[in-house]
């Protein structure tokens, strides 16, 4: 039995040796890496027999690389193994075409040409494609009557196209998965292969399949079991869409684990199945126990962050939470949000706040509804126009319901308080009180497939506010948004996202007839308009910094002040178009998968009239004056994102395309994504 070191010097020489293996890690992955700049350069790829699919084809599936005209990181170099992986990706690729016969060959002394001059070789290989084989029928013993269409359909294999080997394994689970969906969990699947005889000399043969289906009985839920839970069953139980003694189905099984997700208790849902009593032979039901299994969150949390932008500058975050509070299945979180930064004069200081809770009494996601209350306190010491400070107090009630899996229809009614006054040389009245009613509808569907990171699918909404009317209030307006996004990847690596936002607003009744204190004539108030520039929109830019002035309207803040020449404020604009384009791409440098680049194209402005948005202003080369803000800006340049556990690091350099007083370029930071 050994004995643990005890002296000091064996103590001594285990830390010099640990010490020495340290320092030598340096000079083992240099030698790595210096092995790596020795092996030689890829010159060409030379493919033949391959009469089915092209050389490009073929080149795009495999991981060894020819050089191209531009190279981002540096010229392919051969790696045996990675020709080995290669060669065995081009079999299988085959092989669901079609031909069982392939033959891929490479890695012979002849197909690997050196250059010892240029230190680059030549790579060949040789594909002997055979016979290619096709399905010639497909048939259900016994038949399955009503499933048989709807299940042909999900199935790879199809007749009159080749024929996958590896297919009639992956169609027999579609199979059972589609016999579970109808109730029968005791299914059982077999498949018999009928080859058609054919000539020796001919170029294709074919086969015929038959799938031999035991249905099994039917299942009926017998018992539901719990394990793992201290919620209680009633919360969980009134998310189950299914009854004790009625039948059972899959579909019934994920809809009601997709419930108790969606409920916001649960880190997992799983679950079994348990056969309670040996079904009789020939039964046509049999009783099964659903065991639910749960691994719970915690229910009360406490929440901190600091987060540094462009946009919002130093910004500190606290909150509390609890998820089922009252043991009732209710949710209530507090907030408080404090933003620190420059204001127009360079002094360091508050510049926004905002105190929220929100009660969230009725959660039922087996009727895919929920019924919410939210109040907040919001300031913004220096608003959007550097001319007010402005104070919000707000209720607002939202309702929810979910149409399908991917979309959610919200209702939302609110009443805002605002206090503002004047913080610039403006002469308006201070301390002006208004209120405004308004009600809302959002039709909201998100198919990403990440939050915080999305390769595929879109974010699309669209909002439709009318406050005042019948509703009362001191405002009386239409708002009108609309929000498209898409994400696409590419074959050879990163994501394109677009992303198209429009919105307009415009006054009615009362507000076009009577004259607000701290409001434009044209009824629309400030905190309601567009502001277009910046981060968030069109990069390259100041925040806020594109769209009308109100010197461009003299007068057009009060009836109290014709004539007057007013300070070149910003007004925000009735009517905003915005389009982005990015290529994102990933960078793993230094082993960090997380870290990403992007290159952007933006494009947007913010207007008082839709005729303001001319022909002759939409083009960045188009002459005109350079302090012109009806013309539609361009900013374009480039980016970093780091991917964190909670959000994504994002930092953007952006370049104007257009002149206007004070422009330059930018630096913008923040977190998560632009879209």
């Amino acid at each position: 039995m050994s004995k643990p070191l005890r002296s000091p010097w064996a103590a001594r020489s285990l830390a010099f040796a640990a010490f020495l293996a340290v320092s030598l890690l340096p000079a083992t992955s240099a030698r790595v890496l210096a092995s790596d700049s020795e092996r030689p350069l890829v010159e060409s790829i030379v493919i033949t027999g391959n009469d089915a699919f092209s050389d490009g084809q073929l080149k795009s599936l495999i991981r060894t690389r020819e050089p191209r005209l531009i190279q981002f990181s540096g010229h392919p170099r051969y790696l045996r193994d990675w020709l080995r992986g290669d060669l065995a990706t081009l079999e299988a690729h085959y092989h669901r075409a079609g031909f069982y016969q392939v033959s891929v060959i490479s890695l012979r002394e002849q197909d690997i040409v050196y250059d010892a001059e240029q230190g680059s070789v030549e790579i060949r290989i040789h594909v002997e494609e055979g016979k290619r084989r096709y399905l010639r029928s497909l048939r259900f013993d016994p038949p399955l009557e009503e499933m048989d269409s709807k299940l042909r359909r999900r199935l790879r294999l199809q007749p009159g196209r080749p024929f996958d080997p590896q297919a009639p394994g992956r169609d027999h689970f579609t199979i059972l998965r589609a016999l579970q969906e109808n109730g029968h969990f005791s299914g059982r699947v077999e498949h018999e292969l009928a080859v058609v005889e054919t000539p020796g000399h001919a170029a294709r043969d074919s086969v015929d399949l038959i799938f031999r289906v035991d249905r099994g009985p039917g299942a009926r839920l017998g018992e539901i079991g719990l394990q793992g839970n201290k919620l209680s069953a009633d919360l969980i139980h009134r998310e189950l869409v299914m009854k004790v003694g009625g039948s059972l189905n899959l579909k019934q099984i994920l809809d009601s684990k997709q419930n108790l997700l969606d409920g916001g208790y649960f880190r997992s849902v799983d679950y079994r199945l348990e056969a309670m009593d040996p079904a009789e032979e020939n039964a046509e039901q049999e009783d099964l126990r659903l065991v639910w299994i749960f691994r719970e969150r915690k229910l009360a949390a406490v929440e901190t962050g600091v987060g540094l932008g462009t946009v919002d500058g130093l910004r500190l975050l606290g909150g509390w939470s609890h998820r089922n509070l009252f043991d009732r299945g209710q949710k209530v979180v507090a907030q408080v949000n404090l933003s620190f930064k420059d204001d127009s004069n360079g002094i360091f200081g508050l510049n926004f706040e905002r105190e929220s809770l929100e009660w969230r009494f009725l959660h039922i996601a087996r009727l895919r509804a929920n019924l919410g209350l939210l109040l907040f306190r919001e300031k913004d010491y220096e608003h959007e126009t550097e001319a007010f400070s402005i104070e919000t107090r707000a209720i607002r009630l939202t309702a929810a319901r979910r149409v399908d899996p991917f979309t959610v229809l919200r209702l939302r009614q609110q009443f805002d308080f605002l206090y503002q006054r004047s913080i610039g040389d403006l002469p308006v009245v201070a301390e002006p009180r208004l209120n405004t009613r308004s009600i809302s509808m959002i039709l909201d569907r998100d198919t990403r497939d990440h939050f915080f990171s999305p390769r595929r699918g879109g974010h699309n909404w669209l909002s439709y506010e009318l406050a005042g009317g019948i509703q009362g209030g001191h405002h009386h307006f239409h708002r009108l948004q609309l929000n498209l996004t898409r994400h696409r990847p590419l074959r050879r690596g990163g994501v394109v996202a677009t992303r198209i936002y429009a919105g307009s607003v415009w006054a009615y009744g009362a507000s076009l007839d009577q004259s607000l204190d701290g409001v434009p004539n044209d009824g629309v108030p400030f905190q309601e308009r567009f502001y277009c520039g910046g981060g968030s929109t069109v990069r390259g830019y100041d925040e806020n910094s594109l769209g009308p002035r109100l010197s461009e309207e003299d007068g057009d803040l009060s009836p109290e002040l014709p004539g007057q020449s007013l300070p070149d404020y910003i007004l925000g604009g009735r009517n905003m178009i915005v389009a982005n384009l990015e290529w994102r791409f990933p960078l793993p440098l230094f082993g960090r998968d997380g870290l990403g680049g992007v290159l952007f194209f933006d494009g947007g402005g913010a207007w008082q009239n839709l005729s303001d948005i001319a022909g002759s202003r939409a083009l960045p080369w188009q002459p005109g004056d350079r302090n012109d803000t009806r013309r539609v800006f361009y900013g374009m340049g480039l980016g970093l994102r780091y991917m964190t556990p909670l959000t994504v690091v994002r930092v953007d350099f952006g370049l104007p395309l257009q002149t206007l007083s004070g422009s330059t370029s930018r630096w913008h930071f923040s977190l998560g994504h632009t879209f």
